[in-house]
């Protein structure tokens, strides 16, 4: 039922697998080569490694080494109450006991033999988010262990937690992503296509009315209506679609733009100038794809509402803030009526630069035209608010 882990021991079917619900593919091999280590340097029966999602959760096994098959299955959820592990998750520390828990019946067959067990808990940010265990032969076996390896093991616990928690979190923020871009596109096709439609569901009604009485101008009318409404609707859709396809084609924000902007200016005919004032903007990558689409956003809404002839992008830094800038000198819109007018995407702009800790404002200029302004800290500022 048991192996000794070491480097020299061939790898069963299923004996170290890492289950992908809850960590990376990329994390999977370096974890095993660590567990495989550490169970070499031991000499111990098998390694495991259990987060814990929350607290009063159960404990689920995530890594092992040393285990078969049919073991791990038995073990792969425990109470989170069990044994010398939840002791060590919960004191945030490194535990050793000889006391019989579930993981020793199932790993010894019984628990009559002389065992030890050393738990160390994984932690994030000082945190606790699961525990380390490795299972050894004989009542002093964590006195017999390498010197130095016992103090070693609370600092590989913080590094585990916290590439464990990395990730984790990484694809919570990807999940959450996806979902806030499926909630930015049903409310463009609302704002966009619920006026129409139901402007065609009234208009229909009207038609069926005057096809029953015969009146035939009225048809007509009601007729080229439907017309004009459903052509409106599908050049929204056919929008929507370039817009939501539309992505960073080059791999920063700067080179970016100037791709977006020359595409643009060949497509409407209308001169657009890039005036950027900082070298390149210090941002992550999910900032700079924010900053990106509302700066298209602000331009494609620019080239196609305000009747312009001239429009300009701004990227600069103020006081450990940067500033993006999409003015143009066409009719000029205000804030009120921006805000009604679902067609001009600053809802959608908004909840993007919320995202990202910005703030987005649309004024009227002066010398005619509208500027929307994005202002975002800077990274060296966000930094000295946090020291």
């Amino acid at each position: 039922m048991l192996q000794r882990c070491g480097p020299t021991l061939p790898h069963e079917d299923g004996a170290e697998e890492l289950d992908t619900r809850r960590l990376e593919t990329d994390l999977r091999s370096p974890i095993e080569q660590l567990l495989r280590a550490l169970a070499h340097m031991s000499t111990a029966r098998a390694a495991t490694i259990r987060t814990v999602a929350q607290t009063g959760a159960p404990m689920d096994l995530v890594a092992a080494c040393g285990l078969d098959a049919a073991v791990k299955s038995r073990i792969a959820r425990v109470d989170p109450e069990c044994g010398v592990c939840a002791t060590a998750f919960h004191d945030g520390a490194m535990r050793t006991a000889s006391n019989s828990c579930e993981c020793v019946r199932e790993l010894t067959g019984d628990a009559a033999g002389a065992h030890q067990v050393i738990a160390v808990a994984l932690r994030h940010k000082e945190q606790p988010c699961g525990v380390l265990s490795l299972f050894l032969d004989g009542s002093d076996a964590a006195a017999q262990l390498p010197e130095g390896l016992l103090e070693l093991l609370p600092a590989l616990g913080d590094l585990v937690g916290t590439a464990m928690e990395n990730t984790r979190q990484a694809d919570a923020d990807v999940l959450s992503s996806v979902m806030q871009e499926r909630h930015l596109l049903a409310n463009e096709v609302h704002d966009s296509l619920a006026q129409h439609l139901t402007s065609i569901r009234m208009r229909t009604s009207l038609l069926r009315n005057a096809v029953a009485t015969r009146d035939e101008n009225r048809a007509a009318q009601y007729l080229e209506e439907i017309d004009e409404s459903l052509a409106v609707a599908q050049s929204r859709v056919r929008q929507i679609i370039t817009d939501f396809r539309a992505q960073m084609d080059a791999a920063r924000l700067l080179p970016a733009l100037e791709y977006a902007i020359e595409e643009l200016r060949s497509a409407s005919g209308v001169p657009i100038e890039l005036d950027c004032r900082v070298r390149e903007p210090v941002l992550s990558a999910y900032e700079e794809v924010q900053v990106f689409y509302i700066a298209r956003e602000a331009l494609t809404n620019a080239l196609k509402h305000s009747q312009a002839n001239r429009v300009r992008v701004r990227l600069d830094e103020r006081s450990g803030r940067y500033e993006l800038l999409v003015e143009d000198n066409g009719v000029g819109l205000d804030g009120e009526r921006a805000a009604d007018q679902g067609h001009f995407g600053l809802n959608i702009m908004r909840e993007r630069a919320k995202r990202i800790g910005a703030v987005i404002e649309l004024h009227r200029r002066e010398a005619g035209g509208t500027c929307v302004q994005l202002t975002l800290p800077a990274r060296s500022a966000r930094r000295e608010e946090f020291e």
